[in-house]
């Protein structure tokens, strides 16, 4: 049966409560305050009963806020796992509202730079791109680090001239000897020019610096993040835990919800 025809049956029965119930089906302000919805108390009462599937249906109404409310109940390193799974750019808004692209490769084993050096995304017009744009003395420097004093005697465009015309394999391998401060340098410049590289650099190693710090600091980062990606998250929680973030919806809504999808529910309770 529907809950309506329950409802008409146990009225007819005198039950007061399916009356009341009711009544109060079009009007969520009315269930809110009929079955005390303002007291958490009772949003958990009802939660606790509803099935591990039906609790997940619950989560997307919840406000950004009590998701990451929710979040606080993981440990730091789970948080992080967590972060890593997010697309790139999201990902990236989080950590940079604490640190920089610099920070990130600052903390970059030396091997992944290399290996990001080597990528076939890292286009070498790119990197003359760079090498054009710095200072002629920090040009002249890098130059003479790699392949000694003669290349104080070429001026700025004989020095670029001598990397165009060096081979990919050896440009490569040029560029993964520098000095680590410039291969920071490099990336920065190539990741600013071209944000869609930071796809080619391991996740684990852009959160890499998020390690550092609190668990609340990271929660505070994480309000950039659209509910939509907060909302798997949360659903990682063990039932228990999910029931009480669960807990944290708006009991207007709440009541809305109970309408619409647990109709099931109040009729139990009206019984």
């Amino acid at each position: 049966m529907s809950i309506e025809e329950v409802m008409e049956i146990e009225q007819q029965q005198g039950n007061s409560a399916a009356a009341l119930i009711s009544s109060a089906m079009q009007n969520p302000q009315k269930l809110a305050k009929l079955l005390q919805l303002m007291d958490p108390k009772n949003r958990f009462l009802i939660i606790r009963n509803l099935s591990e599937n039906d609790l997940e249906k619950l989560i997307p109404y919840l406000e950004q806020d009590d998701l990451l409310w929710g979040l606080r109940y993981f440990r730091v390193d789970k948080i992080i796992e967590m972060l890593n799974k997010l697309p790139t750019e999201e990902l990236l808004s989080v950590v940079l509202q604490n640190f920089t692209l610099k920070d990130i490769f600052s903390l970059m084993p030396t091997q992944e730079m290399n290996k990001f050096l080597e990528n076939d995304e890292v286009e070498r017009k790119d990197v003359m791109k760079y090498f054009e744009s710095l200072d002629p003395t920090e040009l002249e420097r890098i130059l003479v680090e790699q392949f000694g004093v003669q290349m104080k005697e070429k001026n700025q465009e004989e020095q670029l001239q001598f990397l165009e015309a060096m081979k990919d394999d050896d440009f490569t391998k040029m560029l993964q000897r520098m000095k680590r401060t410039d291969k920071i340098d490099l990336m920065v410049g190539l990741c600013k020019e071209k944000p869609k590289l930071m796809e080619e650099i391991n996740p684990e190693n852009i959160t890499r610096p998020m390690r550092t710090m609190e668990k609340h600091d990271i929660l505070k980062s994480m309000e950039v993040l659209d509910p939509e990606f907060l909302i798997p998250m949360v659903e990682e929680l063990p039932p228990d835990l999910l029931q009480v973030v669960a807990t944290q919806i708006d009991p207007i809504v709440f009541a809305q919800v109970l309408i619409d999808e647990f109709p099931d529910v109040l009729s139990k309770i009206a019984l």
